[in-house]
């Protein structure tokens, strides 16, 4: 009898643990940030990219990744995760205050860090929009 109640129990706990997890997983996926404007450029001004382009000059000094997203919990974060020839060379957290939310972080450009960049947009740890540009 005793080994049929723990049999029980222990399938009640998978059952519910099983559960669980599920439901958490799907509240993380409904609280995961959507990206609506995102790109690099050379400045903001009145919470707007300027200067957005796939290029740039080495002398460009420092640029800006623009995010805009909706879907947002106020009070959550995402990252900037900024990579030159896919070392990670910066990560910026932002904090996000509400839906619709436009944020921004900035890096300077060493004038000898030609060749190929990106930035990651990560939330809940998963990247949400991957944004490639070069400087020459």
């Amino acid at each position: 009898m005793r080994t049929r109640w723990m049999a029980v129990t222990a399938v009640a706990l998978s059952w519910v643990t099983a559960t669980w997890g599920l439901a958490h997983e799907a509240a993380a996926q409904e609280t995961s940030p959507v990206v609506t404007e995102a790109g690099v450029g050379t400045g903001v001004v009145d919470r707007q990219l300027q200067g957005q382009a796939d290029s740039f000059p080495a002398t460009v000094g420092t640029l800006y990744c623009f995010t805009k997203v909706e879907q947002a919990q106020a009070g959550s974060t995402i990252e900037h995760v900024w990579y030159h020839s896919d070392v990670e060379v910066g990560r910026v957290e932002l904090n996000i205050g509400g839906s619709p939310w436009r944020t921004w972080s900035s890096k300077i450009i060493p004038p000898d860090a030609t060749g190929d960049w990106r930035v990651d947009i990560v939330a809940n740890g998963q990247v949400i929009k991957s944004l490639s540009f070069k400087v020459q």
